[in-house]
């Protein structure tokens, strides 16, 4: 080993590593086989040292002073080693940034998309207005307030309801977009499965957690549901204990 391994590994067992120092440690013992070695060894002392202390009776005789200082530098080291793993222990995020995360702008899909009111005599200015608002994330409320309108006005299209829950949830009104989405997945057409989806996130987002989890186990079990099947199983182990 090299002095800068010494002196992290010194540092380390008197307790006083820095989290910068715990960082260079750990990339350290991944890239160096001795100094690797060395940790390993050093555990294994503190670990046998545990062990004698938990086995010892009750009345064990006085340990010689050299032992004393041993158990405690090996106490002082497990310490440290915890403190090491709570850095590099990856940190579960909360249900909102979960959220927060696998929340995305689901993509116009609209056939007039790219008609103005005055190309597109067949579709309501309307309706047209409310997805050319939806069309900007940061229009959201507006948005949400124009499709709710539509949706009611045209209740023959499913889709409205969609984007209405959508942008909903984009404004973090999760128990409304639960309840725009949940109408969408109880139709037919192609917005039934990403609507299960958005409608699991909406139901975290209002703390209806076992709901929630059924949204996104029955959105991963279907053949469709593939776009956000990595998000949906991380949502899943965010909301595992919930």
């Amino acid at each position: 080993m090299d002095n800068r391994t010494e002196t992290l590994l010194e540092l380390y067992y008197a307790n006083e590593l820095s989290e910068t120092d715990a960082v260079e440690l750990r990339h350290l013992l991944d890239n160096d086989p001795e100094a690797a070695a060395e940790w390993k060894w050093q555990q294994q002392i503190a670990t046998a040292t545990r062990q004698m202390k938990l086995e010892a009776p009750a009345a064990a005789p006085k340990q010689p002073l050299r032992i004393l200082i041993w158990s405690s530098l090996a106490a002082a080291a497990a310490l440290a080693a915890w403190a090491v793993a709570t850095i590099f222990m990856p940190q579960q995020p909360t249900v909102q940034e979960a959220i927060a995360s696998s929340f995305e702008h689901y993509p116009n899909r609209m056939s007039f998309k790219a008609l103005d009111p005055t190309a597109a005599a067949e579709v309501p200015a309307d309706v047209i207005r409310a997805f050319q608002l939806y069309d900007d994330p940061a229009q959201y409320r507006a948005a949400a307030e124009a499709l709710g309108t539509i949706a009611s006005k045209y209740p023959d299209h499913p889709e409205y309801g969609f984007y209405h829950g959508v942008a909903l949830l984009g404004t973090q009104n999760y128990l409304a977009a639960a309840d725009a989405l949940q109408k969408t997945t109880l139709s037919d057409g192609p917005y039934r499965v990403p609507a299960l989806y958005f409608l699991g996130l909406a139901q975290s987002g209002a703390g209806r957690y076992p709901e929630a989890r059924q949204s996104f186990e029955s959105y991963l079990k279907d053949k469709d549901g593939i776009p956000y099947r990595k998000k949906a199983g991380e949502m899943l182990k965010v909301l595992a204990e919930k």
